[in-house]
This record gives C-alpha cells, sequence and structure tokens, in this order.
C-alpha cells in the first residue's frame, strides 16, 4: 500500500472532469480535482464500482482515489469484484511500468496475505475473483495459489471450491463483473476448472466441495 500511496501521490482527476451529474455532485467531483486531500470513503467506494463511463477521464480518476482504495481492500468492503472491474477499465496494466508494477505489486501481496491468513477480511474466492477482475487473468493468482502449500490456503481452496460448486459444473462463471467479452471470461473460468482437477484435498477438506449430482 505505501508503494502505491507513493506512486500517485498528487494525482488528480483532469481540471475538466464533469463526471456523471446525477451520481456525483460538483463539490464531489471538485474533491477528486484536488490532489492528496482525504476524501471520503464511501466516495472513494463509488468512483470505483459506479459504470466506468461515468467518468470522461475514468483512468485519471481511478488514479486519484488509489491510495485509499488499496487501502479499503485491503482492509475489507463489501463488493470488492465490482470495485476490481473499475481497476480493469482504466487499463492500469497500460500504464507507465512504475504505475502498472505498484499496482500489481500490490494484488499478488493481497492475494497472498489472504492465502496465509486464516481469518482475512475479505474471503479468499471473492478476493481470487477480484483480482482475476481486475487483470482479467486466472493464470498468475492459480500460480500463487499452487504455490502456497500450508493447510491455511488448502482450506481456503475447499471453501471456495464449496462456493463455486454450482459453477463447476456448469458453463456459468463466478466472475460477475468481468471487464472483456465473454468468451474471454468463459476461458479464465475454464482455465480454473482445468486447475482445479490437479488439485489434491485432505479427506477432511473434500467434504466442503462435494459438487452436486447433476443428474438430481
Amino acid at each position: 500500500m505505501a508503494t502505491v500511496a507513493k506512486t500517485f501521490s498528487g494525482m488528480p482527476a483532469q481540471p475538466d472532469e464533469s463526471g456523471c451529474g446525477r451520481c456525483f455532485d460538483p463539490g464531489e467531483v471538485e474533491l477528486l480535482q484536488t490532489p492528496d486531500i482525504p476524501l471520503p470513503a464511501d466516495l472513494v467506494r463509488r468512483v470505483a464500482q459506479k459504470d466506468p463511463f461515468h467518468w470522461d477521464d475514468q483512468p485519471a480518476i481511478i488514479r486519484r482515489v488509489l491510495p485509499q482504495l488499496v487501502a479499503m481492500l485491503a482492509e475489507g468492503v463489501d463488493e470488492p469484484a465490482l470495485i476490481a472491474r473499475g481497476l480493469a477499465a482504466a487499463g492500469w496494466s497500460q500504464w507507465p511500468d512504475e504505475q502498472a508494477g505498484a499496482v500489481a505489486g500490490f494484488l499478488a501481496v493481497w492475494w497472498t496475505q489472504t492465502l496465509r491468513s486464516t481469518s482475512p477480511n475479505i474471503s479468499a474466492y471473492e478476493v481470487f475473483e477480484s483480482c482475476a477482475t481486475a487483470s482479467s487473468s486466472v493464470s498468475p493468482w492459480l500460480t500463487q495459489w499452487e504455490a502456497e502449500k500450508s493447510p491455511i490456503a488448502r482450506q481456503h481452496l475447499a471453501d471456495s471450491l464449496g462456493y463455486w460448486r454450482e459453477e463447476l459444473i456448469s458453463d456459468y462463471s463466478p466472475f460477475t463483473w468481468w471487464w472483456g467479452t465473454e468468451a474471454e471470461e468463459q476461458a479464465a473460468w475454464s482455465e480454473v476448472k482445468t486447475w482445479v482437477t490437479g488439485q489434491t484435498l485432505q479427506p477432511k477438506c473434500q467434504k466442503a466441495w462435494i459438487l452436486p449430482d447433476p443428474q438430481s
């Protein structure tokens, strides 16, 4: 979070940003146009969760709120994947290297800390969905999950598979706020399902995700 705060310090919204007048009042837009002053938490959340087309320059808006936004994600917030959609829409991976690296670094640390925590602020399946949505990819997050061999990480996997039990036997993905084409979303979820088949869980964990009989 410190790297994000340093990297995105002093980055305001564009001076001519008008935003959606129905969702954001002029005073809120003015706050976004003023660099570095603390923003109300509700404003930060709404900025990220609203449809990206609410803004004239949505990437600049996301850069403005990022220092507080990543803190909010780390501390726990409702609908983190919807916030992640805002990140994806901002195209952060195409930003200058220092900026893109700061975002990628936060996501990697957030995911790793989640997998190593017995009681994360946001459930592992939600953090996984959020990281996948933010990056439009599941590969790096599956790789990290594969590398975590502790009982805690394995239990998070069992719990996540239990939550995804319906999606695992259907053509529907859990990526509600995926930013990209339906084909890309389905390919990502197929990658997850393929990865899952190669995972080994302890018998006591397997009970958490016994899939329903498709014939029942």
